[in-house]
């Protein structure tokens, strides 16, 4: 199975936290076919019953991506940017030099995000630390009139806009956390659509992970007796990472994640997902993040037993993040293995 065209389709959606509408969407479009029912809820998510009878087991993703929010506008046009769930601006050299799209309320506004470089810089500026209030982003505009006859405001979101390219079996590009997983849940869907289930299987994609899981809160509401949050495996598997510090890797399998900074997932499901993977041939890989957490912690809070499954990712919240499509096959049959066993 090539997920690549799905992948490209999902990634390439706008859909920073709090204006996940547009991901929803297409998901509800693409997953009706294969439910029994499909339901937007209040908060944004997106919750389909696709049968079966026996514990009640959710696998699910979230819609949003990693973004930025308009802070100001300056008289000349330009943009400060906040981010958005945190007090500065983390890693500034994912941002500068990118490609930026603004969804303001008249559409979207492609622009760049950009910061004094080049000949203007003196020698001594050149190795001084990047700061949020330095990075702006450039529309083309020549005065705030024209950047408020766009329909940007304070407020708007910004998200990072390059396309999604392959490289031989590999993908790159923006928000693979979380989109990777919308092709999983529909080819999961597809293929379980006539097999008899050993659970009540439910599929859902949550809202506002990046901010503190919002969505997910919502969800645990539910009732589930367990719940399979699939989300980014941190991948250590390139020269600038110290050997033994992530030894996750492209291509050798999807992860099953014991521990993370927020929460220890549940070892009677975990060894249940081992069962079924060696039991169908799936090879996988086992996981620990130390710097992440994931919508399950609130999953717990919730009633339900909680797991992580993941597909190793390089260059994790950057506009170049990387799977391997292989890795994603590999999930579908532990998925699909699982629930049919």
């Amino acid at each position: 199975m090539d997920y690549y065209q799905d992948l490209k389709k999902y990634t390439e959606l706008p859909g920073p936290m709090g204006h996940e509408e547009r991901v929803q969407k297409q998901f509800i479009s693409d997953l009706k076919p294969y439910a029994e029912t499909v339901e937007l809820t209040s908060v944004g998510n997106v919750v389909a019953k696709i049968g079966g009878t026996g514990r009640k087991v959710v696998v699910f993703g979230h819609a949003d991506e990693i973004g930025y929010f308009v802070l100001s506008i300056t008289d000349d046009g330009f943009l400060h940017i906040t981010k958005g769930n945190q007090n500065k601006l983390t890693y500034p050299y994912t941002i500068v030099g990118q490609k930026a799209l603004v969804v303001g309320d008249k559409g979207d506004v492609r622009g760049a995000f950009v910061s004094s470089s080049g000949h203007v810089l003196a020698v001594k500026e050149r190795d001084q630390s990047l700061e949020q209030w330095n990075i702006v982003v450039d529309v083309g505009a020549d005065s705030r009139e024209e950047v408020e006859a766009m329909g940007i405001h304070v407020g708007s979101p910004i998200i990072w806009n390059p396309t999604t390219e392959r490289l031989g079996d590999k993908v790159f590009g923006k928000a693979m956390d979380d989109r990777f997983t919308f092709p999983i849940m529909i080819e999961l869907a597809k293929r379980v659509k006539d097999k008899e289930l050993n659970c009540e299987l439910y599929l859902a994609a949550t809202v506002q992970e990046e901010v503190g899981q919002h969505g997910a809160k919502a969800l645990s509401r539910n009732g589930f007796d367990v719940s399979i949050a699939l989300d980014i495996g941190i991948a250590g598997d390139y020269p600038s990472v110290a050997k033994g510090r992530a030894t996750v890797e492209l291509g050798a399998g999807p992860v099953i994640v014991y521990k993370d900074g927020g929460t220890h997932y549940n070892m009677d499901i975990i060894k249940e997902l081992r069962v079924s993977a060696e039991k169908n041939g799936v090879p996988y890989q086992h996981g620990i993040f130390e710097h992440y957490v994931s919508d399950s912690a609130h999953m717990i809070a919730g009633g339900s037993k909680a797991v992580l499954l993941c597909t190793p990712t390089r260059y994790s919240h950057s506009p170049i993040e990387m799977i391997h499509l292989g890795d994603m096959e590999q999930l579908v049959q532990l998925l699909v293995g699982y629930v049919t066993d």
